[in-house]
């Protein structure tokens, strides 16, 4: 069984609400554990400050599949909000994804989730 990976999701400026539906949305699209943390609170699969300012952190397998479908969920959910940037912390890599898609963003997301799977 593969080691499961963290991922930590910022938002800016969320609401509450969205912060909700992000979490349902990445549970339902397989991530494992997914939790708001209080601030300041640390997570001990989570180093340094990114354990701190997530608004979202979230247990996933390192499998390209599972990978693929949070980022596809959380880039349908960004769609609906075409000024929003996220940004998505697997162990040493991030990545931010804007609402607006482009074959350059596609490109990059593809090689980012390559990246984070491919790791020990």
């Amino acid at each position: 069984m593969e080691t499961p990976i963290r991922l930590a999701v910022r938002l800016a400026e969320a609401s509450d609400d969205d912060l909700v539906e992000l979490v349902d949305l990445l549970r339902d699209a397989g991530a494992g554990e997914v939790e708001r943390p209080r601030f300041g609170e640390t997570q001990a699969d989570v180093r340094g400050v990114e354990s701190e300012i997530a608004d979202v952190v979230a247990t996933v397998t390192p499998a390209v599949g599972v990978v693929e479908r949070i980022v596809k969920t959380i880039r349908g959910w960004l769609g609906q909000r075409p000024r929003r940037t996220i940004k998505l912390v697997i162990g040493k890599d991030s990545i931010e994804i804007t609402g607006f898609s482009t074959a350059a963003q596609d490109e990059l997301v593809r090689a980012f989730v390559q990246r984070v799977c491919d790791q020990d």
